[in-house]
């Protein structure tokens, strides 16, 4: 899958979901972001985005600064992944890369 052949929206997806990981690897925890580079399967796809978000939304109700991606940006990495696994090495990398510059 090239990233070029895919819409707005799924792009917008991948960034999304791409800033909001970038909290982990800021925080130094990359678990939800390698395991979710090494996911081949939908059901692990899902329960490592599922814990993942479950994990932002706690720092969020904590109070600290942290994106949250939309359920329609998750909806669309899911199916991605579906088509292509490989598309959650992009995100995963992208992820670590926003860490940088936030």
């Amino acid at each position: 899958m090239k990233i070029v052949e895919l819409s707005d929206e799924e792009r917008k997806a991948i960034v999304n979901v791409a800033r909001a990981l970038s909290y982990f690897a800021r925080e130094r925890a990359y678990g939800y972001i390698d395991r979710l580079a090494n996911a081949f399967s939908a059901s692990t796809v899902r329960q490592v985005l599922s814990e993942a978000i479950r994990d932002l939304k706690s720092s969020y109700d904590r109070g600290e600064k942290v994106f949250m991606p939309k359920a329609s940006d998750v909806e669309v990495i899911l199916r991605l992944s579906e088509r292509d696994p490989s598309i959650l090495k992009v995100v995963s990398s992208l992820a670590i890369a926003y860490s940088w510059g936030e």
